[in-house]
């Protein structure tokens, strides 16, 4: 009845919503970065974004904070340069915990233990922790599983970060960042084409399936492409007609009320709706034979 009760509210709201500019809410997974880039990586994304006051959510693995089982200072202050500019901070896990190898009370326990600092930043900023960004977008293998940690989550006051324009930029990421200058070029630019399509290929899902674009909620990750064309992907964004907001906002869609359902894999929440409806989506946009070549050549060395 609840599931019947959204989708007919979903119908009644489509008139007005057809009528309003694009929307979109920048989230990047797994801050502050990757190893021996972090600095460079986190000022690249926090000059870009706090300069343009795109509203943005950085989910941190808080693990990455740490070398040698010591705490490197100079990482927390990144984190914490990024929340002075009014950017958010979520929590991603302590690990980047791979669900399907985790029981649950580990799972629950690495949550926790991925909060502790960031959690002191954002109270220092007077903001709130309070969205949750599950690693691989893997929600739980099973109905038992995924349901108990919805409780949890719910008891610690986490509210699920959602993901609908989902992409395998992580492809693209490996391969910039072990490619030599020169061939740095190409790959940022089939990563711009790349990711163009992804968007286009989701406003026309959202269009086909929902009867209007709902707000998207487009996940990226905290690399040196992102920190090199960052700019680029706002700008292919912007001349979409896409306004850039926060999560709290995109959330505030009824759409996002849907059931989801339980599944293996890491999904774009558009994905399980229509799943979950019976339905088969349509293929996503291809990573490009030229990038697929180079990220097998280096994954093989």
């Amino acid at each position: 009845m609840i599931k019947l009760y959204l989708i007919i509210s979903i119908l009644l709201i489509n008139t007005s919503v057809r009528s309003q500019e694009r929307r979109v809410s920048i989230t990047i997974d797994d801050l502050p970065g990757t190893d021996d880039s972090y600095e460079y990586i986190m000022n690249g994304l926090i000059s870009f974004l706090s300069d343009n006051k795109i509203p943005t959510i950085g989910f941190v693995n808080e693990g990455k904070l740490y070398e040698d089982g010591k705490i490197k200072k100079e990482r927390v202050h990144l984190l914490q340069d990024w929340v002075a500019k009014d950017l958010d901070l979520g929590n991603h896990t302590f690990s980047h915990v791979f669900i399907n190898e985790t029981d649950v009370s580990a799972y629950k326990t690495d949550i926790i233990k991925g909060e502790k600092v960031i959690r002191s930043l954002m109270e220092a900023e007077q903001k709130e922790l309070k969205y949750f960004r599950h690693p691989q977008l893997r929600t739980g293998p099973t109905d038992t599983y995924r349901l108990a940690l919805e409780s949890f989550l719910e008891e610690q006051s986490y509210i699920t970060a959602p993901v609908t324009i989902d992409n395998e930029e992580y492809i693209y990421a490996f391969c910039y960042k072990n490619a030599d200058e020169d061939l740095r070029v190409p790959i940022a630019q089939d990563y711009l084409r790349y990711m163009e399509e992804v968007i286009i290929y989701y406003e026309n899902l959202s269009l086909d399936y929902l009867g209007y674009e709902l707000p998207q909620i487009l996940l990226i990750h905290a690399n040196e492409l992102n920190a090199d064309h960052i700019d680029k992907l706002a700008n292919i964004l912007k001349n979409r007609n896409y306004e850039f907001i926060s999560l709290e906002e995109a959330l505030s869609d009824i759409t996002y009320q849907l059931p989801t359902g339980t599944h293996q894999r890491g999904l774009s929440w558009i994905h399980r709706w229509m799943i979950e409806n019976g339905l088969i989506p349509p293929i996503p946009p291809k990573i490009s034979d030229f990038i697929l070549n180079i990220y097998q050549d280096y994954s093989s060395r």
